[in-house]
């Protein structure tokens, strides 16, 4: 049989507690070290979007260095425009074939001098056929000798130019 609420309560007093009177609890407050935290975090990925664009930017400046012509590539595209200008100047009136010759003469010598480094401006044939590097210039420039110093000659400057043209681009 059960026992009444009344007794137990008289029987043992010690048993239970007063209830705690009712008081409001204020919320506990956040650590200062949530708020080091969380700028750290900031700081950190500031850090990470920073290195992140470094990086990326050095990797294409190295893709765009890579892809730029070399200096032997750059001498090529001057030395085409200078034998392109003997041609245009030719085409217009303003050149005649030998002058032409003698102009085309010159630009080659100062490609191989640019080029190679070796001053050949004034070398003679046999030089420049030597030179396994100069070869190709030595034989355009054994070609071109005849319509260059002769009075008149057959020679078209157009085909010159084009050889001209041919030696610059297959040069190494």
């Amino acid at each position: 049989m059960p026992v009444p609420e009344s007794q137990l309560l008289h029987a043992a007093p010690g048993l239970l507690a007063t209830p705690a009177p009712p008081e409001i609890i204020a919320p506990p407050q956040y650590s200062i070290a949530w708020v080091i935290l969380a700028v750290l975090c900031v700081v950190v990925i500031i850090a990470l979007i920073v290195a992140t664009v470094k990086i990326t930017r050095a990797i294409e400046k190295r893709v765009a260095y890579r892809g730029r012509p070399d200096d032997v590539e750059t001498l090529k595209a001057e030395f085409l425009r200078a034998v392109n200008d003997i041609a245009d100047r030719h085409e217009n009136g303003q050149l005649a074939s030998r002058e032409g010759h003698h102009e085309l003469t010159g630009v080659m010598r100062r490609f191989v001098r640019r080029t190679t480094g070796h001053d050949v401006t004034s070398q003679d044939l046999p030089t420049l056929l030597a030179d396994e590097r100069t070869r190709a210039v030595g034989e355009l420039i054994g070609d071109l000798y005849e319509p260059d110093f002769a009075m008149s000659s057959d020679r078209d400057l157009r085909e010159s130019v084009r050889r001209g043209r041919e030696v610059i681009r297959t040069w190494s």
